[in-house]
């Protein structure tokens, strides 16, 4: 006995929330590569604060090494406290 088919209409624009949609998962990857650089980092053999890093934010541009992380801040050798929220790029 074979059943009949269902009629599903194409959608052919995109609505506002899957624009939206897509714009916080854009955000949500650029948030994870960053948390995922910063693992990477903190997880290679040696010391962190060996590592020469580049590190790309908002306002400011730090060629530095990294001393620890606390909370949701980088505190780098230069004594400079950054907050990963404001964090774009790591280069190591």
């Amino acid at each position: 006995m074979s059943k009949n088919k269902i009629f599903v209409n194409k959608v052919n624009s995109k609505s506002n929330n899957q624009i939206l949609a897509n714009v916080e998962s854009n955000i949500i990857n650029i948030d994870n590569n960053i948390q995922e650089k910063l693992d990477k980092l903190f997880n290679t053999n040696g010391y962190v604060f060996n590592t020469n890093v580049k590190i790309i934010t908002n306002n400011k541009t730090y060629d530095t090494r990294i001393a620890n992380k606390v909370g949701d801040n980088i505190i780098t050798l230069d004594n400079d406290v950054i907050s990963i929220l404001d964090i774009k790029d790591i280069i190591f």
